[in-house]
C-alpha cells in the first residue's frame, strides 16, 4: 500500500512556533497557500482516498489540497498528540527532554504519553494496511502523527527520540508500507 502523508498549512501558532495541540486552530493566510500547492502536486498524482485528522487546519487542509477529487474520511486516530500542559507554549521555553522519547515515555500534566500516542497511530496503519491494502491514501495531518507514522514504517531511531521525522507545514511525502 501506497501512502502520501501530507502536513496540515500553516496556523498563525506554527509561524509563532508555539506547541499547537488546540483542535480549533485555522489555517493562516500561508496555511492557505500551502494547500493550494498541495492541490497542485496532487492533481498530477494517482490516490484512492483521503483520510484526514477531525481537527479544524488538517480537514481545511484537506479539503483544499483535494479539491474534491476523492470524498474525505474523518479519523480520530489522526488527531495531534494531546500536549496538555505544553499546549500554546512557545518552542524555546518549552523543555521537549523525554517528550519525543519512545523509551523514556514521560508524563507530562494532561498530555498523552509518547508510548499510547504511538499505538493509537500504529493501531490506525495496521487496520488500513488490512483494509486497503491494495489502495494508495493521502493522510492528511499533524507533524507529531506524522513523526510516529514515519516511526512505524522507518523504525524507531537509534536515539529512541522521534522528533527528526517531522515535516514542514503543507510538505507531501510519499511511503510505501
Amino acid at each position: 500500500m501506497k501512502i502520501y502523508l501530507l502536513r496540515h498549512g500553516e496556523t498563525d501558532w506554527n509561524r509563532d512556533g508555539k506547541f499547537a495541540y488546540n483542535e480549533n486552530l485555522v489555517l493562516n493566510e500561508t496555511g492557505i497557500k500551502q494547500a493550494k500547492v498541495a492541490s497542485k502536486v496532487l492533481e498530477n498524482l494517482d490516490y484512492d482516498l483521503v483520510i484526514t485528522s477531525p481537527f479544524i487546519r488538517a480537514k481545511k487542509t484537506a479539503e483544499i489540497a483535494n479539491n474534491g477529487r476523492k470524498n474525505l474520511i474523518i479519523d480520530e486516530r489522526l488527531r495531534e498528540r494531546n500536549a496538555g500542559i505544553l499546549d500554546g507554549q512557545l518552542l524555546i521555553n518549552v523543555n521537549l527532554d523525554g517528550f519525543y522519547d519512545y523509551d523514556q515515555n514521560l508524563e507530562f500534566e494532561g498530555a498523552e504519553n509518547i508510548q499510547d500516542f504511538c499505538k493509537r497511530v500504529w493501531d490506525f496503519l495496521d487496520e488500513i494496511k488490512v483494509k486497503y491494502k491494495d489502495k494508495t491514501i493521502l493522510l492528511v495531518t499533524h507533524n507529531i502523527v506524522i513523526r510516529a507514522i514515519k516511526a512505524y514504517i522507518l523504525g524507531i531511531p537509534t536515539s529512541r527520540n522521534i522528533r527528526n521525522y517531522g515535516i514542514k507545514n503543507g510538505e507531501l511525502e510519499e511511503y510505501t508500507i
